[in-house]
Order: structure tokens, then C-alpha cells, then sequence
């Protein structure tokens, strides 16, 4: 098999390439994401969460403790509908910020709510048992899957920029 990227051969089992780390399920969509923005996306996922919620609940119960108590409840309500509505994308709000999108291992297609449902929700969780090696086992796969991956069928990618076509 040859890598449609570089043209260098790859051996088929392989879902990324060992030269230039492109992904081979589909050609041109991304490069293999490394760990290090993989855990920055998922250090940011919650910090976003905080600042789109805490800031304005804090400011607006500076104004009126009703309006605060209000937004603190349509807040997070909203919030939970954005996060939700990037599952469909295969991103997270920290994936959309790092340029860093799932996709499913087998053809690069966006995995879907479901499988980004029990990815994020179920497998983080798995992942997360005995001490975090299950996050930790992305960086010795050799298709850079993370226990929560293994069990969604998916992949991160670096997301390519799109193209400009110039018109």
C-alpha cells in the first residue's frame, strides 16, 4: 500500500503514515494529531465550559442576583446544546479551538452523535480508570488511540485548512 500523500509505502494495517503522518482513510483529510494537542483540547473542553458560563453569571448577578440565577441555569442549558451540536461535527469545543476533529478509524467519515456519545461520555470515563492509562495508551499505539477511541472506532486528526478557491 502507498501513501496517496507522500507515496512512500506503508504497510496496510497501518491508519496513519509513518513518514508524513497523514491519515489513509481518506486522502487529504488531516494528519495524525499528536498527544500533546489532544491533551491540551481536552484541558481546555472544561475551561471553556467555566468561562462561557462562570464570567457572565458572576457579571450578571453583579446587576440582579435574579438575572444571574437565570443565566446560570440558561447557561449552562446553552452551553450543553453547542457542545452537544459539535458532537455531530466530531469535535468538542476544545477539539474546534486545537483544529482537531474525530473521525471514524475505517473510512475518515464524521463518526456521528452516537458514537461521539459514547466516546466522549462513556469511553472518557473507561480511559480515565487506573490512573488515566487509558489516555495515556495513545502514545504507544501505533494508530495513536486512546482506549476511549479503541472502543468508538475512531481517530483524531489534525484537521487540513480549507482550501481557498479563488474565484
Amino acid at each position: 500500500m502507498q501513501c496517496q500523500s507522500c507515496r512512500k509505502d506503508v504497510t496496510p494495517d497501518m491508519m496513519f503514515c509513518a513518514w508524513c503522518l497523514e491519515y489513509l482513510g481518506a486522502a487529504n483529510k488531516g494528519k495524525k494529531a499528536n498527544f500533546f494537542s489532544r491533551f491540551v483540547a481536552v484541558v481546555l473542553d472544561p475551561l471553556i465550559a467555566l468561562l462561557i458560563w462562570l464570567l457572565p453569571s458572576l457579571l450578571l448577578t453583579a446587576l440582579s442576583p435574579k438575572l444571574g440565577g437565570v443565566f446560570a441555569i440558561v447557561g449552562i442549558i446553552g452551553y450543553i446544546i453547542w457542545a452537544l451540536s459539535l458532537f455531530r461535527q466530531g469535535m468538542t469545543p476544545g477539539k474546534l479551538l486545537m483544529g482537531l476533529q474525530v473521525v471514524d478509524q475505517r473510512n475518515g467519515e464524521i463518526p456521528g452523535f452516537g458514537k461521539m456519545f459514547l466516546r466522549e461520555i462513556v469511553g472518557r470515563f473507561i480511559s480515565g480508570l487506573f490512573l488515566g492509562l487509558g489516555y495515556f495508551w495513545a502514545l504507544f499505539d501505533k494508530s495513536a488511540q486512546a482506549w476511549h477511541d479503541k472502543l468508538a472506532g475512531t481517530v483524531v486528526i489534525k484537521r487540513n485548512a480549507p482550501q481557498v478557491v479563488a474565484g
